[in-house]
């Protein structure tokens, strides 16, 4: 599978990004878009980002538990997605693809 889609993602994303840099919901997007591509530190950082300005996104929360499942951090990971359970998913953004089968 090509990740030329998500490559394409990435840059819309990225581009938004530079206009507002504060936007959570292209935070959180771009976190998604960075835990698909495998780029799972680059998407902590995104995704913190959010988390630090205010997001009240379930969707920031469940990419950032994806985004730390490769790291050392299983406890910081868990604490993230026990803190987004308690939100709702925002319609504008999107969650990052998760198999639990492939752990």
């Amino acid at each position: 599978m090509s990740d030329q889609p998500l490559q394409e993602a990435r840059a819309i994303l990225e581009k938004s990004l530079e206009a507002d840099q504060r936007n959570v919901v292209v935070l959180t997007c771009l976190g998604a878009v960075l835990c698909d591509l495998r780029l799972y530190a680059k998407a902590r950082e995104c995704l913190e980002r959010a988390v630090h300005l205010g997001s009240t996104d379930r969707n920031t929360y469940i990419n950032l538990f994806v985004a730390m499942l490769d790291s050392e951090a299983m406890e910081d990971a868990r604490a993230a997605l026990d803190e987004g359970v308690h939100f709702e998913r925002n319609p504008e953004t999107w969650e990052a693809y998760f198999d639990p089968q492939a752990m």
